[in-house]
C-alpha cells in the first residue's frame, strides 16, 4: 500500500514552517502540530516498511489505516493549502520549501475580520485532523503494519544493456526463424506461391500468442524487412481499449504524411473507410496491425483495408486465440527455447556478451521464465544491481509455479520498487495504451503532481525526475523505443503486460480514477457503495481523474461529486459536451487536456492558484484570460495548436514557471521572457517578426537558468541577430540542449567562433544557418557529453571529421555540406557510440570501425561539379575516382540494419549514374545482418526563397550571376513572397529568372512559386506562369 503516503513527502516542510508561526503560538496549536508532525513521520515510516507487501497478502484493518493515512495527508495539505488561499491572498511566488515561511510573515500585517474567521477555522481543521491521527495511532498499536523498507536505488543513467535488449533485441532471442516463416507465409515470390495470379490478391497473416512472448517484436521485424517492396508501408498498434477514429486517422499518416495536415477530427468511420479505400487503390500496401483484442475492432480496420489485387499483405498480431478464423494464415509464436532464453538472460545481467554464470540457481530462474521474452527481462532486471547471494531470496520471494509466471515477476518488481518510483510508474497510466511519451513530458508532469521531491534544499526537481525515469527504464518497467519518423527524438512506452499490471494495481491503491471506451477502472464503484451504506469514510473524495477515449455529454454525477477535492484532471482524445465548470477544481495542481473537444471556459482559469501543470495540446479554446498571470504556483505551461493568434503579455509574470512550450500562436510577448527567471525549459515555434525575432534574443540572456533551448524562427536570422544570439547564449552556462531553426537560409556569423558551449552540453541542432568551416569547438575536450548532433557546413574537412570521431558519446550525427573530403576512413577507436550517421562523403569502414551504427546515410558522386562560395572555388571529384570498386568495408559494421545512399548526379551522365548504383548495391548485398537498401539520386538543382519586393529593382545581371553559383544546376525552384508586390512588379521579376535559365550554360529547367497570391496589390491581371500555393 505504498500510495498511502499521499502528501506525506510535501506535509513535512509546511508543517514545519507552521510552527514557526506567532499565530499557531498564540493559539495554543504547537503542542499539537507538533504532536501531529511527530505522529505523520511514524506514519511514513510505518507505511515504508510495508512498500514491498503486495495488497493481497495485508489485512482488511492494515488496507484501511493505509487509507486513511493517505487521505489524512492529503487533507491537511489541502487545508494547509486553503489557509494560503484564503488568508495570505495566493502570493505563492517562493520556492516550495520556502513559500509557507513567506505567506506567514503576510500573515501577520493581516487583521481583518474576515482574515481570523479563516484562522479560526484553520484552528478547527488542525484539531480535528490531531484527533483523528490520534486514533489512528491507536489503531496502528493494535495492528502493525509489517515489512520491510526499501533501498534509495542509486542511478547515474540508463543502463545501455537495456538500450541495446529493445534495439538489437531480434538478435538476442533467436527470432530468425520465426522471421523467415511469417515472410515465406506472406508468399512473396517464394516456391509456396501456386500462380502469378495468387500473390496478386491481398494475403493476411496472424501472429498469435500470449503477452509478453514477442509479437510486436516479430511483427516489427517482419515488416521492417520488407517494406522496401511495398509502397506505402505502415505498422500500428491498436490495443484493448481502441479508439478506432484515432487509429485509422493513424493509419492513413503512416501512408502518407500529407494527412498530418489535414484536420480529421470531426471525421466518422463511413469517411475513414472512404478515404482508405480511395487512397489504397492501384497500391501494394503492407500494413501491420499490432495487438487486437476484440472481432469488433478487427472488422472494423478489415473493411477499411481495400484488397486491390496489387500483392498487398496485411499482418496483424493478437493474443485472442478466437480472431484467428478471420484471417487466411496464422503462425502461432512459441516460447524461446532454454538456449536463446539463457542468451536473453546472460545479455541483461552481464557486460560482457557470451559470458555465461553457469550457475545452477540462474538455470532454475531462467526456466520459471517459462521462455517469456518479457519474463526474463523483467526479473534479470531485478537481479542486475543485486550481489548473487541474494538472488535465491528473490527467486523463492516471488513463489514461482510451473505455468505462466510473467504476472508474477512483474508484480514482484513494482513492489521491488523503491518507495518514490510507484506513484510516478502509476501515474503514467493516464496515458492511453501504446502511447508513446518523451522523458520530458513525464517528469514535469510529475513534478507537477507533486511526486519528485527533492533531498536537500538545492537542486533541480527536473533532474531529480530524471534519475526517477531513468530508474524506471533500468528496472525495465519503461521501454525505450525508436521514433520511426526521427531519431533525433528518444521516445518510451509502457508494454502491454505491464500495463495491465499497472491497471490493476490503480484498483488496490486507489490512486487514480480512469474513464474510457471501455468502462471505469477505479476503486470509486466500492466507494459509492460504501456511501449507500451511510459508512463514514474520508476516502470517498476523488483525487486524481484521467479520460481517455470518451464521447459522453457529461461525467456521471457520482465522478464529479467533490470536484473540490480534485487535484489532478487528464482528458486525452475526449468530446465531452458539457464540462464542469473550471473554477470548482479549487484545489487542482494538474490540468490537462490533449486532443479534445471540451467546451471548457478558462475564463476563471486564474482563481487555481495552486496549479502547478496546465497543458492544453491540440485542443480548441476561446482565449486566455490576461487572470492567468495570477497563477503563481504554475511550474509547467504546455499550448500547442489551441487555436489562439496570441499568448498573453500576463504569461510573463509567471515567475515560478520552470517549463514553456508554445507553439502555433502568431504574436508571443517576446520582449517581457526575460521576467521568466525560473525557466529551464523553452521551447518556442515560429517566431513571427523582424522586432519580436530581436526582442527574444536579447531577452535569452537573461533567463540563466536555462537547460533546454528549442526555437523556430520565420525569420532570416541575419548576422547582427546571429551576434545578439551568440551574446545572450555567454549566459546559459547550464545548457544542455540547444535547438535552433530558421527557416531562411543564412550564413553563419564569425562570433560563433568565440562561443564556449557548456562541457554538459548533450544535444545541438542549428537548421537554418550555414557555417563556412565546422567551428573549432566542435572537440573531444570542449564537448566531452555530446549526444546528438545535427549541423550545416560548407567546407568539411577530414581534420573536422576527426574531431567528430574522438567524442566518446555522440549517438546522433547529421552533417550536411557542399565540399567533402573524397573518402574518409573510420578505424576501431572511431564513433564508438554512434547510432545515427548522415554525412556527404564516403566512409571506409576498417575492422572495429562504428561498433554500435544502426543507420548508415552517406553520399556518393557520380561525377564532378564545382561550386563558387566567397570567391573560393569548391570542387567536387567522382567517388569511383577515390575508392576503386568502392570497397567500404561495411561487413565490419556488425549492428547495421538499414543504409541509404544519396548518388549525387551532377556532372554525370544516366549510364555512370547506373554503374555507380550498381557498384554500391554489389559492396551491400552480401552484408551478415542483410541491412534495408534505399538508393536515392540527388538532382542537383538551385532553391531561392524572398520577397519579391526585394528583386524588383535588381539588373538582369543578379538573376544571371546568382544561378550561375551552381556549375551543373539541372533545376531551379525560386519562391517568391507575392505580398504587397504589384502584378507589374510580378511580372518584371519573373522573365528576369527565365532569362537567367536560358542563357545558362547548362539551361537548367525553373520553376516559379508565387506565395500570397491573394496579397497582390492588384489583382486584375492573370499571369501566364504556373502557380503552386
Amino acid at each position: 500500500m505504498e500510495l498511502a503516503l499521499g502528501a506525506m513527502a510535501s506535509l513535512a516542510p509546511k508543517l514545519g514552517d507552521l510552527l514557526m508561526e506567532e499565530y499557531v503560538v498564540h493559539k495554543g496549536l504547537k503542542p499539537d502540530i507538533e504532536s501531529l508532525s511527530d505522529e505523520l513521520v511514524m506514519m511514513n515510516a510505518a507505511l515504508l516498511d510495508a512498500s514491498r507487501i503486495p495488497p493481497d497478502q495485508l489485512t482488511a484493518v492494515e488496507k484501511l489505516w493505509a487509507r486513511k493515512v493517505r487521505d489524512l495527508s492529503y487533507d491537511m495539505e489541502d487545508a494547509i493549502d486553503d489557509f494560503i488561499l484564503r488568508v495570505a491572498g495566493g502570493d505563492n511566488s517562493a520556492t516550495d520549501s520556502k513559500l509557507l515561511k513567506k505567506i506567514l510573515v503576510k500573515v501577520k500585517d493581516v487583521m481583518s475580520i474576515k482574515k481570523l474567521k479563516d484562522r479560526r477555522q484553520i484552528s478547527d481543521k488542525v484539531k480535528d485532523i490531531k484527533k483523528l491521527s490520534s486514533e489512528l495511532a491507536e489503531l496502528r498499536a493494535k495492528y502493525t503494519v509489517r515489512g520491510a523498507g526499501a533501498d534509495l536505488a542509486a542511478s547515474i543513467g540508463i543502463d545501455p544493456r537495456v538500450i541495446n535488449l529493445y534495439k538489437k533485441e531480434s538478435d538476442l532471442v533467436g527470432i530468425q526463424e520465426s522471421r523467415d516463416k511469417v515472410i515465406r507465409m506472406l508468399s512473396l515470390g517464394t516456391k509456396y506461391d501456386d500462380a502469378h495470379a495468387s500473390h496478386q490478391d491481398l494475403k493476411i497473416v496472424s501472429i498469435v500468442g500470449v503477452g509478453g512472448l514477442g509479437k510486436t517484436t516479430l511483427a516489427k521485424t517482419v515488416h521492417d524487412m520488407l517494406k522496401k517492396q511495398f509502397s506505402p508501408s505502415a505498422f500500428i498498434s491498436v490495443g484493448r481499449t481502441p479508439n478506432l477514429n484515432r487509429t485509422f486517422e493513424k493509419i492513413l499518416v503512416e501512408l502518407d504524411a500529407k494527412y498530418k495536415q489535414v484536420d480529421m477530427t470531426r471525421w466518422d468511420l463511413e469517411q475513414f473507410g472512404k478515404e482508405l479505400h480511395e487512397f489504397l487503390q492501384n497500391k501494394r500496401y503492407l500494413i501491420v496491425v499490432d495487438d487486437i483484442w476484440d472481432v469488433g475492432s478487427w472488422e472494423a480496420i478489415r473493411y477499411g483495408l481495400k484488397n486491390n489485387n496489387c500483392g498487398s499483405r496485411i499482418i496483424m498480431t493478437t493474443r485472442n486465440f478466437e480472431l484467428v478464423t478471420k484471417v487466411e494464415e496464422v503462425y502461432r509464436l512459441k516460447p524461446l527455447s532454454n538456449e536463446n532464453s539463457k542468451k536473453l538472460f546472460y545479455k541483461r545481467i552481464q557486460s560482457q556478451e557470451g559470458e555465461s554464470l553457469d550457475d545452477e540457481l540462474s538455470t532454475e530462474i531462467i526456466d520459471k521464465c517459462g521462455g517469456i521474452p518479457l519474463a526474463i527481462i523483467a526479473i534479470a532486471s531485478l537481479l542486475v544491481e543485486r550481489p548473487c547471494e541474494e538472488w535465491s531470496k528473490v527467486y523463492h520471494s516471488i513463489s514461482l509455479g510451473n505455468g505462466d509466471n510473467t504476472t508474477k515477476i512483474l508484480s514482484y518488481s513494482y513492489y521491488d520498487l523503491p518507495s518514490y518510483l510507484k506513484p510516478c510508474l502509476l501515474q503514467l497510466s493516464i496515458f492511453p495504451e501504446d502511447y508513446q511519451f518523451d522523458t520530458n513530458a513525464a517528469i514535469w508532469m510529475w513534478i507537477g503532481e507533486g511526486l519528485v521531491h527533492l533531498e536537500k534544499e538545492e537542486g533541480s526537481l527536473f533532474v531529480v525526475g530524471e534519475r526517477y525515469f531513468k530508474e524506471l527504464v533500468n528496472r525495465s518497467m519503461i521501454q525505450p523505443i525508436e521514433d520511426k519518423y526521427d531519431r533525433l527524438v528518444e521516445v518510451f512506452r509502457i508494454h502491454d503486460i505491464v500495463f495491465d499490471l499497472i491497471r490493476k494495481l490503480l484498483k488496490d491503491e486507489d490512486f487514480i480514477t480512469l474513464l474510457d471506451s471501455g468502462g471505469q477502472h477505479s476503486p470509486q464503484a466500492s466507494l459509492r457503495r460504501e456511501k449507500k451504506t451511510c459508512v463514514p469514510r474520508s476516502d470517498c473524495k476523488l483525487r486524481r481523474l484521467a479520460v481517455r477515449n470518451h464521447h459522453v455529454q457529461r461525467f456521471p454525477e457520482d465522478i464529479m461529486d467533490i470536484p473540490e477535492a480534485l487535484r489532478s484532471l487528464n482528458i486525452i482524445y475526449c468530446n465531452i459536451a458539457i464540462m464542469t465548470p473550471l473554477h470548482s477544481f479549487r484545489v487542482c495542481r494538474v490540468l490537462c487536456i490533449e486532443y479534445s473537444y471540451v467546451p471548457i471556459s478558462l475564463k476563471h482559469l486564474g482563481k487555481l492558484l495552486h496549479l502547478k501543470y496546465l497543458e492544453l495540446y491540440g485542443t480548441p479554446v476561446d482565449e486566455l484570460p490576461k487572470e492567468i498571470g495570477h497563477l503563481r504556483s504554475l511550474q509547467t505551461l504546455l499550448l500547442v495548436n489551441t487555436g489562439l493568434d496570441e499568448l498573453p503579455p500576463a504569461v510573463c509574470s509567471l515567475t515560478r514557471l520552470m517549463c514553456l512550450m508554445a507553439e502555433g500562436f502568431k504574436r508571443l510577448p517576446a520582449d517581457k521572457m526575460g521576467n521568466l527567471t525560473s525557466l529551464e525549459e523553452l521551447r518556442l515555434e515560429s517566431i513571427v517578426g523582424q522586432s519580436a525575432t530581436q526582442a527574444l534574443v536579447a531577452e535569452l540572456g537573461k533567463l540563466t537558468r536555462l537547460r533546454v533551448v528549442n526555437i523556430t524562427f520565420s525569420e532570416e536570422l541575419e548576422e547582427s541577430l546571429q551576434e545578439a544570439l551568440v551574446q545572450s547564449l555567454f549566459n546559459l552556462w547550464g545548457l544542455q540542449e540547444l535547438a535552433l531553426s530558421s527557416k531562411w537560409s543564412q550564413q553563419g556569423s564569425a562570433m560563433w567562433g568565440d562561443w564556449e558551449p557548456p562541457r554538459q552540453l548533450r544535444r545541438l541542432i542549428i537548421k537554418g544557418i550555414i557555417f563556412s568551416r565546422q567551428p573549432r569547438w566542435i572537440n573531444r575536450s570542449c564537448m566531452a557529453h555530446l549526444c546528438f548532433l545535427s549541423l550545416a557546413v560548407h567546407a568539411v574537412e577530414a581534420q573536422d571529421l576527426d574531431n567528430l570521431a574522438r567524442l566518446p558519446e555522440l549517438r546522433y550525427l547529421k552533417l550536411d555540406g557542399v565540399s567533402w573530403p573524397p573518402r574518409y576512413d573510420t578505424g576501431p577507436d572511431d564513433f564508438r557510440n554512434l547510432r545515427f550517421c548522415d554525412v556527404g562523403t564516403m566512409l571506409v569502414f576498417h575492422m572495429g570501425a562504428m561498433p554500435r551504427l544502426e543507420e548508415l546515410v552517406f553520399g556518393v558522386c557520380a561525377g564532378y561539379w564545382s561550386w563558387e562560395h566567397n570567391g573560393v572555388l569548391l570542387e567536387q571529384c567522382p567517388t569511383m575516382d577515390v575508392i576503386e570498386d568502392l570497397d567500404l568495408g561495411l561487413d565490419n559494421l556488425l549492428s547495421l540494419e538499414q543504409v541509404t545512399v544519396v548518388v549525387d548526379c551532377s556532372g554525370a551522365t544516366a549510364a555512370k549514374v547506373q554503374e555507380v548504383e550498381a557498384v554500391v548495391m554489389r559492396a551491400m548485398e552480401n552484408h551478415a545482418n542483410r541491412p534495408t537498401i534505399k538508393m536515392e539520386r540527388l538532382q542537383r538543382r538551385i532553391e531561392k526563397e524572398g520577397r519579391l519586393l526585394e528583386f524588383k529593382d535588381k539588373s538582369d545581371a543578379f538573376f544571371i550571376t546568382f544561378l550561375r553559383l551552381l556549375r551543373h544546376p539541372l533545376k531551379s525552384v525560386i519562391s517568391h513572397d507575392c505580398a504587397g508586390a504589384s502584378m507589374c512588379e510580378v511580372q518584371k521579376v519573373e522573365p528576369a529568372w527565365r532569362h537567367a535559365a536560358e542563357v545558362h550554360p547548362n539551361h537548367p529547367s525553373i520553376e516559379l512559386i508565387r506565395k500570397n497570391n491573394d496579397e497582390i496589390a492588384s489583382s486584375s491581371d492573370h499571369p501566364n506562369t504556373e502557380l503552386r500555393n
